[in-house]
């Protein structure tokens, strides 16, 4: 049964507050039963590997049927779980104390990127993945897991899109943003994700406050421990969901490319994110565009630290829009390129989401692609998207479709 009828209070509450740039927000209408829990043609498939012969900046030259990534990847070899007693988390490669930090439904929240006022943001350096995608009027947001680590204020939080009711189904996490266009509403609708969507007036403050401090359209954070028991008094269950797939080891790659910088302009210039390495700490820090035209670090607002991952992935997928307004759907099934950053060297792969219900998974020519363990943000970029590199510092632009 539904649990949507519980939730239609908040729902208008929640499509009562802020607007979407060039989008109309509105509560959610009437659930309908989906016709299917998988979109069109959403099956396990073989992912593309690499030509060994071709170079970084070439497109893929096609399938592999004898390279084929096993959905069913691990960790892989972690000389970090030196004590057997520690559990590892499945989304970063690193121990946990407390096992059961990790055994639960992770939380997806959607971020604001854009207007500039949102910055900094409040927790992304806590999260355990992080996605940004192009959305739409030439700005970002991001879609920040968090699994191991509560944080007691994250966000600013902005509306959803369909590109979080998949991501939502990849991870099997509680579904946090706030308002939508009724077009997103009637897709979510269609979507496994309804259940798990939580919203602002059931679940009131400290689960979903408002910061009488900030500008109202990015007003609205969360506190991660009181979302889980807002979860619970929803009746969703906290059941830990399979988070397998990614593959994690503390040795550098053998091959690929140097890769000191990547770039990603995300179609224009108000959306450009940055990322140094730093050989001392093998973390890369984030750098944001400006009103000037610079670039200035992009800081955690809860630490005052600059925001650091320890992996880049950047995926080439479809974005499609149906409607003549600008609402994209992503193609986050099946597989596809990408290139992988990590300890400062750059490979060119793949990516492949072989269930519905479980994570990306990474490859390159020679299989699995291992991470550095730590934090990964992943960019989504249109399938026309170019990159360049000169002396260790990439580009990308992004494109359509």
């Amino acid at each position: 049964m539904s649990r949507w009828p519980v939730r239609a209070t908040g729902i208008a509450l929640l499509a009562a507050t802020l607007g979407c740039q060039g989008l109309t927000l509105s509560l959610a209408p009437s659930p309908a039963a989906p016709t299917s829990t998988l979109a069109p043609g959403r099956a396990a498939t073989t992912l593309p590997q690499p030509d060994p012969q071709a170079t970084l900046g070439s497109p893929p030259t096609g399938s592999n049927p004898g390279a084929t990534l096993e959905p069913t990847a691990t960790e892989g070899a972690l000389p970090v779980a030196t004590n057997a007693a520690l559990a590892i988390n499945p989304l970063t490669g690193l121990p946990v104390a407390d096992a059961s930090l990790i055994q639960r439904r992770p939380i997806g929240i959607k971020v604001s990127n854009y207007p500039r006022t949102a910055r900094p943001q409040a927790g992304l350096s806590f999260a355990d993945l992080l996605y940004e995608f192009y959305q739409e009027a030439g700005d970002t947001r991001f879609h920040a897991v968090f699994l191991s680590n509560d944080v007691e204020k994250v966000g600013p939080i902005r509306s959803g899109r369909k590109v979080d009711a998949n991501l939502q189904q990849l991870y099997q996490s509680l579904l946090i943003f706030n308002a939508a266009d009724y077009r997103v509403w009637e897709y979510f609708h269609e979507t496994p994700s309804r259940e798990y969507i939580i919203p602002e007036g059931p679940a009131p403050c400290p689960a979903l406050c408002r910061d009488s401090s900030q500008a109202q359209v990015n007003s609205l954070y969360a506190n991660t421990a009181a979302l889980r028991k807002a979860a619970d008094a929803l009746k969703i269950p906290n059941i830990a969901p399979d988070l397998s797939g990614m593959t994690f080891d503390t040795a550098p790659p053998t091959a690929g490319a140097p890769a000191s910088s990547v770039l990603v302009r995300f179609y224009t210039d108000n959306a450009r994110a940055e990322w140094r390495y730093d050989p001392a700490t093998q973390k890369y820090s984030r750098w944001s565009e400006t009103s000037s035209g610079g670039m200035a670090p992009l800081k955690d607002r809860l630490t005052g630290q600059q925001l650091t991952v320890s992996n880049l992935a950047v995926v080439f997928v479809t974005f499609y829009r149906p409607q003549r307004v600008e609402i994209y759907d992503v193609m986050l099934y099946g597989t596809g390129r990408a290139v992988l950053f990590r300890d400062g060297v750059a490979t060119e792969g793949g990516w492949l989401v072989a269930n519905p219900d479980q994570p990306l998974q990474f490859s390159s020519s020679s299989g699995p692609f291992a991470f550095h363990p730590g934090v990964t943000w992943i960019a989504l970029i249109g399938e026309n998207s170019t990159f360049t590199q000169l002396d260790g510092n990439w580009r990308f632009e992004f494109d359509f479709p």
